[in-house]
This record gives C-alpha cells, structure tokens and sequence, in this order.
C-alpha cells in the first residue's frame, strides 16, 4: 500500500514574523521603503534602517557602520546604501508568501471533496478515491502506482519543490556572484599584466634605442673628427699663405738705407726675380689642400632590410585562451615511494579545444599528509602539455595541486597515494617450455635478452617485449651444470658447467667456440668478464676466483684475508671500471689485480655483523646513476637493494609485494637508467621467472 505522510502546515503569520520582518524597525518587507537589503555579512535589513545607520557612518573615512545584529563592520559602498544588493530570497519569500496566502488547497477534478495528493515515486497526482483502483492518468496513459510509493499532500509538495527552487537559486546566485568577483579580479589582473608587460617592452625597446643613439653619436663623432682634420689641414694652409704674405712684405720693403742708385735698381731686379718665382708657385700654394664634401650615405646595403628583419623579430608577446577549469591532469592511482613518479597536464581553451602551444604559468605544489612539501620538475612540451615529475620519499599519502593562472585546474588538489612496495613491470615465464631454474641473463649488443636456464639445459632468448625468441641448447654433455654466464667483448656467451669443470664459449647458435678446464677447478659456479676480455672464474668448492685470459690461459687467483678461502662465492661480475664484484654475505668489491677495494652491504663498513641467512646472489651498477643493485636472499624475505654506490648507503628496497621473489639469483640492467631485469629461480611448485623492475 502507498504510505500517505503527514506534514505539519506553517502558520503564515509566524513565519513572516520570523524571516519576513526587519529586525530592526519591526516593519514588513516591502519593494518599496523597506526594500529588504543584503549585507556582506549575510543578514538582511530594511532600507530605511540602514539609510538612517549610515546617517553616522559619514564622518568615517571610509565610511562604514556596524550590522545591528552581528555588530560585524560594513563598508558603505561608493553609490550609498542603495547600491547595497537586494536580498533575493526574502524577495522570493514575499512574493512565494504572497501567492501561498492566497491560494487555496488544490482539490481532485473528479471528486471536489477530496485533496490532492502526490506519488513521490511515480509523480503521479491523484486523491485518495482515485487510487482506489490503482489506476492513475499519466502522460504515458493508465498505469498502477507503486506499492511502497511515499505519497505527500500535493500542496506540501508544492511548497517543497518551491523551497527547493530557491534554495538552488540561491546557490546558483551564490556561484555567479563567485564568478562574477573572480572575472573582476581577472580584469585587474589584466590591467596589471598589461602594464607590466608595456614597461618590460619599454625597456626592452629604450635598449634598441640605446644601440641606436650610441651608433648616431659615433656617427657624428666620426663626422666631427673628419671636420676637425679638414679645417686643420685648411688653417695651416691659411697659415703658409699667412707667411708668403709676410715675405712678399720684407720683398717689396724700398727702405735700403743706401745712396747708390746703380745697387738700389739691381736689388729691386732681384726682388722682382723672387716674386716672379713666388708666382709661379701661387696655383698650387692657393688651391685649397682639403675640400667641404662630406656626405652621409646610407641604404646603400642590405642593413636597413636586415635591421627591419631583425627588428620584426625582436620580442613576442605571448598570451594564453587556456582555460584552467577545463584543463586536465592524469596521475597515476598508486605511485611507489623512491620512484619517480609523472603527471601529465594537457590545457584546453574555452571550447574544450587542446591547447597546441605552451608557456603557460603553471604552478605546482606537491605535499605530504604531514605537510613535507616534495620537490618536482616541471617541463614544458611547448605543445600545450606538461611533464611533472617528483619522487616520493615515504609511502604516504599526497597533495599535488595544480594552478594556472593561480586558479585550480579541473579536479586540483589531486590525491596521489604511494606505497612502499615495487611491484614488477613485466613477467617472463620462458614460453611453451617455461623457465626451470633460471638463474642468470645477460642483454646481447642485438638488444635481445639471454636467459640461463639451467633446469631445461637452454639459453632461452627473448625480445625487449618479453616475447619468447628462440632456443639455444647447451651440450649434451651439460646436464644441468651449467650456472654461470657472462657476455664477452666479442658478443659471445662465456658458460661455466660445474659438473665437468669447464668452461665454454658459444656463439647465438649453440656451437661450441672455444672450451677450456683448469686442475685447480673443483666446482666453478660463477663466472664474469671484463672489458679486456679476461675471464674471472668463483670456484665455491676451491674457495677462490680464477683468472683466465680470453684463450683460456691462466693467470693468477684470488683469494681472501691473508691467504685464507673465501667462505661464500654466490657470483662474480666485472664493472667497466675493471673492478671484479664478489657477491657472499657482503658485496666485496676487488681491483683488477686482486686487492681488496671496498665492501658494500650487509653491515660492511660497521659494527653490525652481516646476518648469516644473508646472502647476495648478484650485484650489478649504474654508474651513470650512481646506483649499485644486489639480489639478496633473507631469512625471511628476498628482496632487492638498491645502494648509492659512492656512499655505501641504502636508499631503499625493492619487496615485490604481489609477486614474490622465492629466490633471485643473475640480474641485468635494461640500459635505460629505470629498469633492472632478475631472475627468480622459483621454490618447490613456483615455476622460475624473469622479472623486470623499476628502480629510478
């Protein structure tokens, strides 16, 4: 059966007096003298009220007054009060009062008698008398009302639904006035922008202006100078003139002093002989020696298009239509605490369009639980994405907020939890055959991968996809013996087989290059190669690494403290510094001629002895990266540890959490300073496994 609820009704006068009145003067709302006014505070009073409190506020600078019900401090608004907003929702209640005072209970059109009712399942509208046959009219024709439908008094729902209607009115006004302060803000901004932006080209251009001014005051400089040669050369031509003028003076002087008429007319003959040789010299004493022609030429050349070039390119004003609430991040669900971790931030303009350039002012900040801000790198793709990359410290869970523009981008603040564990990327499980016994690889110059495994007597080859390859079979005579491999300079596959000693070259086919043996082998597990191509044999049986060069030629041995075995000989490889590695309960790293370097691990360089259900099983370096990885197998775990190599720290582990590691043993470097390939030998029913990690 519908279940009718019962509502209780509003005494209309009560209510006018609690939210219809103003506090202040006890006067009714009204559109007219006592136009209800929204202040910044949230409450409403008369305007007459506020006109007559804001008669004080004048003598203030700036003027304000007190609410008279939360006393909170309003400030007078440049147009006076009536530029205060209307209250909305007193302004929807006066007039939703209005009309529900006047309205009357709607009634049944079939039965006058009976009121309205409302089925809140179906909203189907009907009386009492009309669901007696469950039958309701309905758009979609005749159909039953629901059972356990609620039913309500239809004018109740009325009013409901209306409280409702205002009630999101309300929040949508509330989010436009949001909007509408934040779209001032943003002009403001703008202005501001623009007016930085003019001062920085301002100042860009009075630099041009300064190149400019100081090439025109060499110009003239140079021009100066160039006068000042010519007027001098002129003036001392002036001054020569100046002279002969002078001699010809002293020349025509008659005043000998002499009475002898015959010596007076031969020295005026002489003088008119020296002023017959000055003429001739006149033309060329008289021509001016410099000349008035200077002339500045310019467009004469290609500077005046490359300067225009130039200066068409000099500067960019660049703008932005992102839009940050449309904007996107992607970041991955679970990151792992000591890795790096990326998200991806695309921009969309205001038509959800991408964004195809960058050079957006992206802000980021990325924090702990805790507050601990985390330290990122943000790259711009100059696309309209960006890279942010940061690397949590802790598994913890974090804050990463994204600001464009200094406004949120769609869904920021993000949540990014990290977990302390580090789960493989990739498994490979040695195809149809399946892996037994895996227990070294190494990565061929072809960039395929080369697994030992031991258990099925094969090499198996996979690609860099983790995708089955090809088969190499080990001689029969093999027998599961062969535990050791190594890549030698000249891209062939060293083996070592402690069942017949020996040691064994092959190519990528299988065939047997080249095979050797020793009378000081007992049982050579392990085997590596350096750069030069010597070859480093760890007998656990003799409890001492042999060295051999490429040929098979014996060269010395290595041994441990004053002469004694080595306890453990778990594996041995070569760094491209030369160093042999030997891995046991410590890393022991020794120089190329035998001598004891440094210890890594397992309390080395301590006073903590190493556990003894610690063993390294394999230890490789990325130098690039400063980072030594080991294998290790404990008592109760088996792990990877990741070391800094020039520090001898541990910067953390690698647990593999939904894949457990039952025992690993080789392991290899991708190349690409993030992944590290191990192989996992397996326990019991757990089939072996290469397993591709992260570890930067």
């Amino acid at each position: 059966m519908s279940t009718l609820v019962e509502t209780v009704s509003i005494n209309y006068e009560d209510f006018s007096d609690s939210f219809l009145t103003c506090t202040t003067c006890l006067n009714r709302y009204d559109p007219s003298e006592h136009a209800p006014k929204l202040l910044p505070c949230s409450h409403t009073i008369c305007h007459t009220c506020l006109g007559r409190i804001a008669e004080t506020a004048t003598a203030r600078t700036p003027p304000t007054f007190r609410c008279p019900i939360c006393r909170n401090s309003i400030v007078v608004p440049r147009g006076g009060i009536s530029a205060l907003p209307p209250s909305f929702l007193v302004n929807q209640l006066l007039d939703l009062m209005a009309s529900q005072h006047r309205e009357v209970v709607p009634k049944c059109t079939s039965h006058q008698s009976e009121e309205l009712l409302l089925c809140e399942s179906c909203d189907a509208v009907f009386c009492t008398r009309c669901n007696l046959p469950k039958q309701v009219e309905s758009k979609a024709g005749d159909f039953v009302c629901h059972h356990e439908a609620t039913v309500v008094p239809f004018s109740i729902a009325l009013k409901r639904m209306s409280k409702i209607m205002l009630y999101k009115a309300q929040q949508c006004m509330q989010k436009l006035e949001t909007g509408e302060q934040a779209i001032l803000r943003e002009c403001q901004s703008l202005d501001a922008s623009f007016n930085t932006t003019k001062a920085a080209i301002n100042k860009s251009v009075e630099a041009i202006y300064s190149l400019v001014e100081k090439h025109r005051t060499f110009l003239v400089n140079s021009l100066e100078n160039l006068r000042d040669q010519k007027k001098g050369v002129l003036h001392e031509q002036l001054n020569i003139l100046k002279e002969e003028k002078g001699k010809i003076e002293e020349i025509c002087n008659l005043d000998s002093g002499t009475t002898d008429v015959q010596w007076e007319m031969q020295a005026i003959g002489g003088k008119i002989a020296n002023l017959n040789s000055m003429l001739g010299g006149m033309p060329l004493l008289c021509d001016p020696r410099e000349n008035a022609y200077m002339f500045f030429r310019y467009g004469h050349n290609n500077i005046l298009t490359d300067l225009r070039v130039c200066l068409e390119g000099f500067g960019e004003i660049r703008h932005s239509h992102t839009l940050p609430s449309l904007c996107k991040a992607t970041l991955p669900v679970i990151a792992s605490a000591h890795l790096s971790t990326r998200m991806t931030i695309q921009c969309h303009d205001l038509n959800g369009e991408p964004c195809k350039v960058g050079g957006d002012p992206i802000t980021v900040m990325i924090a702990s639980a805790g507050g601990g801000v985390v330290h990122h790198q943000l790259v711009d793709r100059e696309n309209g994405s960006y890279d942010v990359t940061f690397t949590p410290p802790t598994a913890n869970t974090y804050s990463v907020e994204v600001k464009i523009f200094d406004r949120h981008i769609q869904g920021s603040p993000f949540e990014c939890r990290v977990s302390e564990h580090i789960n493989p990327v990739n498994v490979y499980s040695g195809g149809d055959v399946g892996l037994s016994r895996p227990v070294n690889i190494v990565k061929g110059r072809d960039g395929k991968y080369y697994v030992l495994d031991t258990g099925n007597d094969r090499i198996a080859v996979m690609t860099e996809d983790f995708e089955h390859k090809d088969n190499i079979l080990l001689p029969d005579s093999a027998r599961q013996g062969v535990t050791g491999m190594a890549l030698s300079p000249s891209s062939t596959l060293i083996c070592t087989n402690w069942r017949t000693r020996e040691i064994l070259e092959l190519d990528f086919t299988g065939k047997i290059v080249h095979r050797f043996t020793h009378d000081l082998f007992n049982c050579p597990c392990s085997i590596a190669v350096n750069g030069k191509g010597e070859i480093f044999v760890a007998d656990s049986g003799a409890g001492l690494i042999f060295s051999f060069t490429s040929t098979g030629k014996y060269i010395r041995k290595i041994t441990g403290s004053s002469g004694h075995r080595l306890d453990i000989l778990q594996a041995i490889s070569c760094f491209e510094s030369e160093d042999i590695v030997l891995a046991d309960n410590v890393i022991k790293i020794y120089e190329g001629s035998g001598r004891l370097k440094r210890q890594v691990g397992g309390g080395a360089g301590s006073k903590t002895a190493p556990a003894k259900d610690d063993i390294y099983q394999s230890v490789v370096l990325d130098a690039p990266n400063d980072l030594l990885l080991a294998s290790k197998t404990e008592k109760r775990r088996n792990v990877l540890e990741v070391w800094r190599y020039s520090t001898a720290t541990l910067q953390f582990v690698i647990d593999s959490a939904e894949w457990k590691l039952r025992r690993p043993a080789g392991m290899v470097l991708d190349g690409d300073g993030v992944h590290v390939l191990v192989c996992d030998v397996g326990v019991g029913s757990n089939p072996g496994a290469v397993l591709k990690f992260r570890y930067a």
